[in-house]
C-alpha cells in the first residue's frame, strides 16, 4: 500500500523524525510518519493548536500524552496499527485505549492463547468451529489490549488479567484483576472498521460509550 506522506514531514517534531529514521523498511517509515501526522491534524482540530505545534509528551513507561497546555481542554488519545490501517480515538477527561488487528490465518493462535489467555477464555476458544475459533482469538485479544492500554499498563502485566467474556449481542464483559491497580470503571466496546480485522474500544467510564467515526 503506498502512503500519501505529503506535507506530514513538516508536522513532525524533530524527535519524531529520528524516530521515523529508525524504522529500517522505508513502507514503515511511511506509515509512521503518515499516522503521527494524522494523529497531529485531529488533535489540532478537536484543540485549536496548529497541527506543527502539537506536543505529544511519551515516557518509556507510560502512554503517550498531550502536554497540557493552559486554556486547552484535557484530550486524551490512543493509537493502534495492524495492516494497512491505523485506529485512533480521542475522548475529552477520560482514559481511552484502542486496538486494531488485521486476522491472520497463519497466526498460532492455540499456543498464544495457552500463553496469554485464561483458563476460562482457552476453553471457551477449544470449543468453537475453526473458523469462528479465529475470529474469537482476535476478538478476545483485541478487548484485552484496549483494556490494558486504556488503563496505561499496556503489555507489561500479563493479558490473562483481563479476563473476557464475549456474547453475540452484547459488549464484551470484563473482569479485571484488582490486586494490580486497574481501574474498575471501565466500559468496552467492539468495533466494526474493515473487512478482515476486528478492534475493539476502551474508556475509563461507566457510561454507555457513544464513538462518532470520521
Amino acid at each position: 500500500m503506498a502512503f500519501d506522506c505529503s506535507g506530514a514531514t513538516g508536522i513532525l517534531s524533530a524527535a519524531e523524525l529520528r524516530r521515523a529514521d529508525r524504522y529500517h523498511f522505508a513502507e514503515d517509515r511511511q506509515r509512521y510518519i503518515a499516522g503521527r501526522a494524522t494523529l497531529k491534524r485531529v488533535l489540532g482540530e478537536r484543540t485549536g493548536i496548529p497541527p506543527a505545534e502539537i506536543v505529544i509528551e511519551e515516557g518509556d513507561w507510560t502512554k503517550p500524552r498531550l502536554a497540557p497546555q493552559a486554556g486547552v481542554p484535557r484530550v486524551c488519545f490512543n493509537v493502534s496499527h495492524s495492516g494497512d490501517y491505523a485506529l485512533v480515538a480521542l475522548t475529552e477527561g477520560v482514559e481511552v485505549g484502542v486496538d486494531i488487528e488485521q486476522i491472520r490465518t497463519d497466526c498460532p493462535i492455540d499456543d498464544l492463547a495457552r500463553r496469554y489467555y485464561s483458563v476460562r477464555e482457552h476453553r471457551y476458544l477449544k470449543d468453537l468451529p475453526a473458523a469462528r475459533k479465529l475470529r474469537d482469538f482476535y476478538r478476545l485479544w483485541t478487548v484485552k489490549e484496549a483494556v490494558l492500554k486504556c488503563t496505561g499498563v499496556g503489555l507489561s502485566v500479563p493479558p490473562a488479567s483481563v479476563n473476557v467474556r464475549l456474547s453475540p449481542d452484547l459488549p464484551p464483559e470484563i473482569h479485571l484483576d484488582s490486586e494490580r491497580g486497574f481501574a474498575q470503571q471501565m466500559s468496552v466496546r467492539e468495533l466494526t472498521l474493515a473487512d478482515g480485522y476486528v478492534s475493539a474500544l476502551a474508556v475509563e467510564s461507566r457510561e454507555q460509550i457513544s464513538v462518532n467515526t470520521i
